[in-house]
């Protein structure tokens, strides 16, 4: 069976864990966004014998956060928070932003430095601009070459295996080809505790009776500025969906709601409005939309666009909030449109993401997704949204341990199977109705598999959310009001009773 790796379990953990404060993490604290919602990397250089880059984030002045390749470690488990990085764009891929996992800030190439330190490299801006734009080249041997835009053009970022002292290793935009101190291993961190086998707990078994409301939404808070919500804080967001929870009394009915396009600085902020709605404790866990990088086969998270007042907002992708009794999440990668040439416009493509957690006292699995679009430039004919619609169906059945009972929902971009919109593919969802029900479902006798509109889009109406749950749960219809608010889409809640 195709088994998907996931590569967010421990890059969320990071997301919300308690950490000791001392003098490398206090930087951190600063940062309005959590450190790293991405896959973790660390750059091995080839020219300074194998030694990683560290980002030296105790420095203070104009070496604070430089980064120098100067660590040795026989084994990954050895490398610190100093020496991983997680990968950023803001371009859709055409080139990357390094982010340090000890500060939280991101790599910077300081153009305006002279001497020896011309074109420094260093962990301290709070926003992504030209300073921080990287190209990946990749070399005939599997290393890679980093080339930023400096004031006297592009150059190869190069390890100054020549200098000496606290200098020695540093690395600096400075030459014009690639030699072995222009090359580095890109080495992807994430495997270590990113897959689902091995690490999801038991579920209570007999699984006890359960009674609870779950909610999608696509709150569109980032890229169409159309809506409402582009360009939104955290705290207007999470009183938007605390409220679309209704009264106290309903809302501490909730155990799962799932968010799409949104933020990673929104979840703190959402976590908090759910608490002070519920009296009860939550969490809301974060995974990127990523794009593949130009050159390489390494893919970065796709930035948010910042706030009105200049401010970075972190990556950009989905949410799934819980109840804080969760002791286990993971992200899994979907199969998506890979970069193209379309009308002989290359063309990059978001990478989508499944995200899960589980409640194991109450045996209860919750799993949001965002499929790909079908528009034009993305999935017109729906293949991948098939693809992705099926390997959801592995992970919701194949991959989960027996006693589990798994309500799962999204915005999935496609119409039911018996809708009469002129949307096609009308198979996507197919194997979903077929597996599980959806609470919907029945609603209309002649249209079983069709139901009540989420998305008002050019003049037509469709449903394209959903909220599933197994056929042995009793599941309330969908209520859904047309009132998308801020947002293009109307929520989507039900009750389940198991």
């Amino acid at each position: 069976m195709k088994r998907i790796t996931s590569r967010l379990a421990a890059l969320c953990t990071a997301l919300f864990a308690v950490i000791a404060v001392s003098a490398v993490q206090a930087h951190a604290e600063a940062r309005p966004v959590p450190v790293a919602a991405s896959d973790k990397y660390a750059l091995r250089s080839v020219g300074a014998d194998g030694l990683y880059v560290s980002a030296e984030v105790v420095n203070s002045g104009d070496r604070e956060g430089m980064l120098r390749a100067r660590k040795s470690a026989s084994s990954l488990d050895e490398l610190g928070s100093w020496e991983k990085f997680t990968l950023h764009t803001h371009d859709k891929g055409w080139t990357t932003t390094l982010r340090s996992e000890a500060n939280g800030n991101y790599v910077a190439t300081e153009r305006n430095d002279s001497g020896s330190h011309k074109n420094l490299l260093r962990a301290r801006s709070t926003t992504v601009g030209e300073w921080e734009e990287l190209h990946l080249e990749k070399q005939s041997d599997g290393t890679y070459a980093l080339k930023a835009w400096t004031n006297d053009g592009y150059k190869y970022v190069t390890a100054e295996v020549q200098d000496a002292g606290t200098d020695k290793g540093l690395l600096r935009a400075r030459a014009d080809s690639v030699g072995s101190w222009q090359k580095f291993e890109l080495v992807f961190l994430g495997e270590e505790n990113a897959s689902d086998e091995g690490g999801r707990p038991s579920p209570a078994s007999p699984a006890p009776t359960a009674e609870f409301r779950a909610m999608s939404w696509n709150v569109c808070a980032n890229n169409n500025d159309k809506c409402g919500n582009y360009l939104a804080e955290g705290t207007d967001l999470g009183t938007q969906i605390s409220a679309r929870m209704g009264s106290e009394e309903e809302a501490r009915r909730y155990r799962a709601v799932f968010l799409q396009e949104l933020c990673e600085s929104h979840a703190k902020a959402i976590e908090q409005a759910l608490e002070t709605k519920t009296g009860t404790g939550w969490d809301v866990r974060f995974a990127p939309i990523k794009y593949t990088i130009d050159g390489s086969s390494s893919k970065a998270a796709k930035t948010c666009d910042r706030t009105r007042t200049g401010e970075d907002r972190g990556a950009y992708g989905t949410a799934l909030a819980v109840p804080d009794s969760n002791v286990w999440y993971t992200s899994y990668d979907l199969p998506s449109p890979q970069n193209q040439t379309i009308k002989n416009e290359w063309t990059r493509m978001e990478q989508r993401t499944a995200l899960c957690a589980v409640l194991p006292a109450q045996a209860l699995q919750f799993c949001g997704v965002h499929f790909s679009s079908g528009g034009e430039k993305e999935d017109p004919k729906g293949t991948k949204r098939l693809e992705q619609a099926e390997l959801l169906q592995d992970i919701v059945h194949s991959y989960t341990p027996a006693g589990y009972r798994t309500v799962y929902g999204g915005d999935f971009n496609s119409v039911p199977p018996d809708s009469t919109s002129q949307d096609t593919p009308k198979t996507v969802m197919t194997s979903a109705y077929a597996a599980d029900e959806e609470c919907d479902e029945g609603m209309l006798t002649d249209r079983p598999r069709d139901g009540q509109v989420t998305k008002p889009l050019d003049g037509r109406f469709i449903k394209i959310d959903y909220l599933f749950g197994p056929s042995s749960a009793d599941i309330s219809p969908c209520s859904v009001t047309a009132d998308a608010g801020k947002s293009d889409h109307y929520p989507i809640k039900a009750n389940f009773r198991f």
